[in-house]
């Protein structure tokens, strides 16, 4: 298939809200789309309402949408195929069918780092199925539902090959979701798992009222946080300025349909980590970047005392009312610091 779109097949591996969204947003485009879907229940659901009621309700699938449960076929399906994963559940979705990689051309919705080897989404799909295999990752500011409403939305996709960003660029761009490009891999997928960890902090301080210049203040230090890691992985600094970084960031620490300002806000108010997201079906992204944030940062002897203190929150039980308190009581630096 070429960018011209003559042949109109995409496969999304991932019927989570994201997966929905952009499969929605692929089929408005003309795109036939095959929809791999995790759960049989949801299958069934599915073929009753033509509506995702357990992560998406309230839209109901294009006519170009179709769905399954079996993995093989969306890999036979199309040459493009998107993962939109969890991330935590990446690795295992497509390691069966990761052999088969090599032939196709993947672009990677998937926001977040794996905890057990800190390797952000696209490397461990190299690892899967080789560094040969033409991969690109999407990211920027794009809730789920307003992308499926059609709202304006622009995201940056990137890639180590500049042509598979642009055939990328080419093929899914449109007049309400307009496409970047760039080689900042590391940079791309750092802000996006960055800014669910902060989104978490911006929800605390939302749950707790301590009103907009703490807000403002504290999103500031995020981004120098996330600055700061991407400078010691070797990522652009320009890049946390764009859409993967500073955009991201904005949108998830003030927008009400951030699940991890969400969960931030539920932690003020006191309830404990492990219930909040027992008792929710959409995946909270933040809860896992944070422990695999904290070990890289500290692994690369990274200071970032945010991502610290919202580790012993959310990980250790830590009072919110200490943590805040032994961030106000840091030492005092040059702001570049």
């Amino acid at each position: 298939m070429d960018s011209s779109g003559k042949n109109k097949r995409i496969s999304v591996v991932g019927a989570g809200a994201w997966g929905t969204a952009f499969s929605i947003y692929l089929a408005r485009k003309g795109f036939n789309v095959l929809l791999w879907v995790y759960e049989k229940e949801l299958c069934k659901v599915l073929e009753g309402y033509r509506e995702n009621r357990y992560y998406l309700p309230g839209f109901i699938l294009p006519r170009e949408i179709n769905w399954t449960d079996a993995l093989e076929e969306v890999v036979i399906f199309s040459d493009d195929i998107v993962i939109a994963t969890p991330s935590f559940a990446l690795r295992e979705t497509v390691k069966p069918v990761s052999d088969k990689f090599k032939d196709k051309r993947i672009l990677i919705l998937t926001k977040g780092i794996e905890i057990e080897t800190l390797k952000f989404m696209s490397d461990v799909v190299y690892e899967l199925s080789g560094k040969d295999t033409d991969i690109a990752v999407l990211s920027g500011p794009s809730f789920a539902r307003e992308v499926a409403q059609g709202e304006f939305t622009s995201v940056v996709v990137a890639s180590l090959k500049k042509e598979l960003s642009l055939y990328f660029q080419n093929l899914i761009h449109g007049d309400d979701f307009r496409v970047y490009t760039t080689d900042d891999v590391i940079g791309v997928e750092l802000g996006g798992a960055m800014k669910n960890v902060m989104a978490i902090g911006a929800g605390i301080i939302e749950g707790l009222s301590l009103g907009t210049n703490a807000k403002s203040a504290f999103i500031t230090r995020a981004l120098a946080e996330i600055r700061r890691l991407g400078k010691a992985l070797g990522a652009r600094d320009s890049t946390f300025m764009g859409l993967s970084g500073m955009g991201d960031l904005i949108l998830t620490s003030y927008g009400a349909l951030s699940r991890n300002r969400a969960f931030g806000i539920e932690l003020a108010r006191g309830r404990n980590p492990m219930e909040i997201i027992s008792t929710q079906k959409a995946v909270v992204e933040g809860y896992f970047a944070i422990k695999a944030v904290y070990t890289l940062s500290r692994n690369m002897e990274v200071d970032m005392p945010i991502t610290e203190e919202l580790f012993r929150i959310v990980y250790e039980k830590k009072n919110i009312f200490d943590s805040i308190k032994d961030i106000k009581a840091r030492g005092l630096k040059e702001e570049d610091e």
